[in-house]
């Protein structure tokens, strides 16, 4: 198991598995621990959220690993993983003052300048949700947006929101998301065990990916708890699989006309195993590849 899983898992439980980590006053029971986080939370984002260009914040290493030891953390999960953690989700939006919304990755809006909603937030309570601004923004900001400025952006932030996002309409929108070849990403923002997100993004644009294999801070996305395998008797080499790896993984051998997966590489997405066509690619447990078990 992975070593957020042998933290905030449960008996040999994946830590997104775990319904108790989808809800705020699970994770934070007391009122002086819930006070805490819910400042913290405003203080990601009014301090960071909208600065991920800021090399002082995604080139700073020790700025990215103390974020990582106080809580940052997330974790690569195939399509069918995450269909489970938006059930998960859900369901703890009827045991608890939280929902589900849409929203944009911020990742793309400060590379390109384009609000792309690919994101599902859940976890925080309903009016943190509002405070920080998923999808019901605040009259006052809490970034460095004010005026005029801050009412045209919360104007312009509201389009293309779903509040509540409905389980049906996430579930659809995975497999768009996984179409578009999309990795998923399920994650805590600073308060692990906390699940709060999960991120639909690519390597181009994803900053957690950036903070792991530019910065050298893994545990901002840890590998995922499957490896793509591949049977070489269905392989007709059709190329579907080695245009969705974005992590260099897939390897096509002229000598056998088919394609290599190196376990040391994949980190589970399960992107190539939904784009091939003959069924010719699986996903098995990390645990199963003696080479790649403690790789995370």
């Amino acid at each position: 198991m992975c070593q957020w899983c042998n933290q905030h898992g449960d008996r040999g439980q994946k830590w997104y598995d775990k319904i108790e980590n989808y809800m705020f006053e699970k994770v934070f029971p007391d009122e002086a621990a819930q006070e805490k986080a819910k400042e913290e939370i405003k203080s990601t984002f009014s301090q960071t959220e909208w600065r991920y260009s800021d090399p002082e914040f995604i080139r700073n290493k020790q700025f990215l690993q103390d974020r990582a030891d106080s809580g940052f953390g997330s974790q690569i999960i195939t399509k069918e993983e995450m269909v489970k953690v938006i059930r998960l989700a859900d369901e703890a939006t009827k045991r608890a003052d939280t929902f589900m919304v849409l929203g944009h990755c911020p990742c793309r809006l400060v590379y390109e300048g384009v609000r792309d909603y690919v994101c599902i937030g859940f976890g925080m309570p309903v009016i943190m949700s509002m405070e920080v601004g998923y999808g019901r923004l605040p009259r006052e900001g809490l970034t460095e947006y004010g005026g005029e400025e801050w009412r045209n952006l919360r104007r312009d932030l509201r389009k293309g929101v779903k509040v509540p996002l409905k389980l049906a309409e996430a579930e659809e929108l995975i497999d768009e998301w996984e179409k578009r070849g999309l990795w998923h990403i399920v994650m805590s923002r600073g308060r692990l065990p906390l699940i709060e997100a999960i991120c639909n993004c690519e390597r181009r644009y994803c900053t957690y990916w950036m903070n792991r294999f530019r910065s050298d801070v893994p545990e901002y996305v840890l590998k995922g708890h499957f490896i793509a395998r591949v049977h070489p008797e269905k392989c007709v080499s059709c190329g579907e699989c080695w245009d969705k790896c974005q992590f260099g993984a897939i390897h096509y051998s002229p000598t056998s006309d088919n394609v290599d997966i190196d376990p040391t590489l994949c980190m589970g997405c399960g992107l190539c195993d939904g784009a091939c066509p003959n069924e010719a690619i699986t996903m098995v447990a990390r645990e199963q590849i003696p080479l790649a078990k403690n790789l995370w």
